[in-house]
C-alpha cells in the first residue's frame, strides 16, 4: 500500500512531511536505522549487528510498496528522515490474514514531539482500509512511553514473554505482547 505525502502539524507547531518510503530513500533509512538502534535498548538489534546495503534496502522498499498488505510510512522533518513505522500482514493463509504486526521508531531527539500518535494514527487507518481485523505488536516490558502510547490508541497487553531480549551485559527484559481490535 502506498500513502500519498501529507503535511502534519506537531506538538510543538513543527511540519512534518508524511508518506510511504520510496527507494530512493535507501541510504536515508540505513543512516537513520543505525542512529535509532545506538539511541535506544528498546529495538531489535544493536547497532553493529546491522549490516544491509543499500541495494538491499531498496529491495525491501521495493517489495513493500508492491505488497497491498504493506506499508512502509516515512517521516520528514526538514528534508532528513526522523521516525518510520511499518505494517505488514502476518499471513497470506485464511485463518491468519485477518492479523498484521506494526512496528514505529521515533529518533531520540523527537520523543515526545508527536510523531508516535501520527504514525499510529495512519498505521491503524491504513489496517483498516486494507482490511485487516486486528493489530498486534511486542514492546519491551521497560518501554513505559511505547506502551502508553499504545494504551492510548486501545491496545491491550495480553501476554508477557520473559527474557525476550538478553542484552550484552548479561540482564534480559521481558517483551510485553499486544493487540488491538479493529
Amino acid at each position: 500500500m502506498k500513502l500519498d505525502e501529507k503535511k502534519i502539524t506537531l506538538k510543538n507547531g513543527q511540519s512534518c512531511l508524511l508518506r510511504s518510503a520510496f527507494e530512493e530513500d535507501a541510504q536515508s533509512f540505513i543512516h537513520y536505522l543505525k542512529q535509532i538502534y545506538s539511541e535506544t535498548e528498546f529495538m531489535t538489534r544493536y547497532e553493529d549487528e546491522f549490516e544491509i546495503s543499500v541495494e538491499e534496502e531498496k529491495d525491501f522498499i521495493a517489495a513493500t510498496i508492491k505488497n497491498p498488505h504493506a506499508l512502509l510510512l516515512a517521516a520528514f522533518l526538514e528534508g532528513r528522515l526522523v521516525a518510520s513505522a511499518n505494517l505488514i500482514g502476518v499471513s497470506t493463509f485464511v485463518k491468519s490474514r485477518h492479523r498484521a504486526g506494526l512496528g514505529i521508531s521515533v529518533a531520540k531527539e523527537f520523543w515526545n514531539s508527536g510523531f508516535g500518535s501520527v504514525l499510529l494514527s495512519e498505521l491503524i487507518d491504513a489496517a483498516r482500509t486494507m482490511g485487516f481485523e486486528q493489530l498486534e505488536l511486542e514492546v519491551v516490558a521497560e518501554n513505559e512511553r511505547a506502551i502508553a502510547l499504545y494504551k492510548k490508541f486501545g491496545f491491550v497487553t495480553y501476554g508477557t514473554r520473559e527474557g525476550a531480549f538478553k542484552f550484552r551485559d548479561g540482564t534480559y527484559h521481558a517483551e510485553h505482547l499486544m493487540l488491538k481490535t479493529l
